[in-house]
């Protein structure tokens, strides 16, 4: 019972980080689509993020950094729906299925994807601050390590539901 209680309230969280992230990713590109024409806007893109620098330099530096701060958000609430699809559709009784491991598989993945861009923006910008002299703000990185438990937690549910399906067969 109390298994059951603490999914209902991981599926509320997990729903909440979804309406919140495509939120924030919608936010930065109404932000980044009136600072193209509102200079002041560059200075406080989208909850304090300063790209004034980057769009003064080089409008195409510009777009592409905040490219990966749309990508980076629009991840990470694909991770959060899959999150709720998983939540949704996860069957206590039996929990060890092949839907449920292809979306530990595909949040993963997601992850893995999501650390691949923040390092390309991390060694664009610090190319930048190296070539232009612009103070470069890195995005952290731990996502790696987070993808990586992840994908050893999906093998371990494919090792269990190949158990329950030798076990299915056995009785």
């Amino acid at each position: 019972m109390k298994t059951k209680r603490i999914l209902k309230i991981m599926h509320v969280f997990a729903w909440i980080a979804l309406i919140g992230l495509s939120f924030k990713a919608g936010a930065i590109i109404i932000s980044y689509l009136v600072s193209l024409g509102n200079e002041g806007a560059v200075k406080d893109l989208y909850e304090g993020m300063n790209l004034i620098a980057y769009k003064q330099n080089s409008l195409l530096h510009y777009s592409i950094i905040v490219g990966y701060r749309i990508i980076q958000f629009s991840i990470q609430a694909y991770i959060a729906f899959l999150v709720v699809k998983l939540l949704s559709n996860l069957n206590i009784n039996r929990p060890f299925n092949l839907n449920a491991l292809k979306a530990m598989q595909t949040i993963s993945y997601s992850l893995l994807l999501m650390w691949a861009i923040v390092v390309a923006h991390n060694i664009h910008v610090g190319i930048l601050e190296a070539t232009q002299g612009i103070k470069a703000t890195l995005i952290s990185s731990e996502f790696v390590l987070i993808a990586g438990i992840v994908y050893v937690f999906s093998l371990l549910f494919k090792r269990g539901l190949e158990l329950q399906y030798e076990n299915d067969l056995t009785i």
